[in-house]
């Protein structure tokens, strides 16, 4: 196992639009950054990228032990793997609801506890932030991708308590609708009715995600945990 003076961080989702973001940002800033996600096109900023389904409960505790084993313990985690899909609330098959909860809340609520069991057993302090979504705020036609993302906004609320005592921090971004290739599936009518909400009049950007999200982890924000930082140019 190497040490090394810049702290380690992971990220996951990491080849998507915002997770790219946020893999250039932590870089950016000093940390060693760890990218996960199903395909490894991660931002080429990251010190090395990891190939996981994080759908799949068992995955989270396999690549925190790698890493543990390879790179040591990181102290940053940020978890923003997340799938979304257009479909109809009627449409919902038994297969189709798990795979959202899995990839959305599970990934989550998995990394954290893989991170956060070691982290406590060292002795050591962390900071983790959760990508939740305006839709886990407001709700969305996309029922279960809006009830996924609720659900990440609870566990941030409830472990943000819990894992006070151990020094270990938990907050969430609550990014609107920021220009990205996931964006670009919600249907156009819906676009163009969301953009004539936004007070801003525009998309967000995902670097303007990832500074949000770097805050939050960083020692800046030393007081704030179990909490939910909107990212949405006003729109509610």
């Amino acid at each position: 196992m190497q040490h090394h003076e810049e702290p380690l961080a992971v990220v996951t989702g990491a080849a998507g639009g915002i997770g790219r973001a946020i893999t250039a940002e932590l870089a950016r800033t000093g940390h060693r950054v760890l990218a996960v996600d199903v395909t490894d096109d991660a931002d080429p900023a990251a010190h090395a990228t990891l190939t996981a389904d994080l759908g799949a409960p068992e995955a989270a505790e396999e690549v925190f032990r790698g890493i543990e084993d390879r790179y040591g313990l990181p102290g940053v985690l940020i978890n923003n793997a997340g799938i979304y899909e257009a479909r109809d609330f009627l449409d919902y098959d038994a297969a189709s609801y798990r795979r959202v909860f899995d990839v959305n809340a599970g990934a989550a609520f998995f990394c954290t506890q893989s991170l956060t069991r070691r982290l406590i057993a060292a002795g050591r302090p962390g900071s983790i932030v959760n990508v939740a979504s305006i839709s886990g705020q407001s709700g969305s036609p996309d029922a279960a991708y809006g009830a996924s993302k609720g659900a990440v906004i609870a566990l941030t609320r409830g472990l943000g308590q819990s894992l006070a005592p151990h020094h270990i921090r938990v907050n969430a971004v609550a990014p609107g609708l920021i220009d990205t290739p996931m964006a670009a599936r919600i249907p156009a009518d819906r676009v163009a009715d969301y953009r004539a909400r936004i007070p801003q009049g525009r998309f967000g950007d995902p670097a303007e995600v990832a500074a949000a999200v770097c805050w939050l982890a960083g020692p800046a924000a030393g007081y704030v945990t179990g909490s939910v930082l909107d990212v949405n140019g006003g729109l509610h």
